[in-house]
């Protein structure tokens, strides 16, 4: 008979051992969704916390006609270069006017629908990098950038991308989420 009571309690001890480690991964899927739930939405961010996470500026844009912007960067990042993703960075005073004065301007650049061509947009500069280019500059031109979000003084542009090699690539918000939690840890 202890040989049964010792089978139960190895089984007892192994359930609890599995619920413990699983409970732990839940946790840190948790902390890791819950960067997007205000915490840092008085946070001061520049481009250097960017720098510091590697991510490599390819151009700075001319910000004179993106209301209450102070500076607005394309560029890339990621984990490694197998997984480097284009994001566009625009930085504001505060979580305030980055909302008041960059959403309209976030809406146009981003989604399906999102304006590419440099006559119909409201704000010109760097709308050529805003869009993915068919093979050999064909005219299936369509939007690189599927959604935003807005992260303390921040805002950024969320990259989608088909990819067999990267799995979640298509997810813009995971890309912007990726990117966001390497500068919060």
């Amino acid at each position: 008979m202890s040989s049964h009571a010792d089978t139960k309690k190895i089984f007892f001890y192994s359930i609890s051992f599995f619920l413990f480690f699983c409970s732990l991964s839940c946790d840190n899927d948790k902390n890791q969704k819950d960067i997007f739930d205000g915490t840092y939405d008085s946070s001061i961010f520049s481009i250097n916390n960017f720098n510091n996470i590697k991510f490599k500026i390819y151009k700075e844009y001319d910000v004179t006609d993106l209301p209450d912007a102070d500076s607005a960067y394309y560029g890339f990042w990621g984990t490694s270069d197998f997984e480097r993703r284009e994001f566009e960075l625009r930085f504001y005073s505060s979580n305030d006017k980055a909302e008041t004065s960059g959403t309209f301007f976030a809406e146009e650049a981003t989604g399906n629908d999102a304006i590419i061509k440099k006559s119909d947009a409201s704000w010109k500069e760097g709308v050529k990098d805003r869009r993915f280019v068919g093979p050999f500059g064909t005219s299936k031109n369509y939007p690189k950038y599927l959604d935003y979000v807005i992260f303390g003084n921040v805002i950024v542009l969320c990259p989608s991308e088909k990819s067999e090699s990267v799995h979640g690539a298509w997810d813009p918000i995971e890309n912007c989420r990726k990117l966001l939690s390497s500068i919060v840890n």
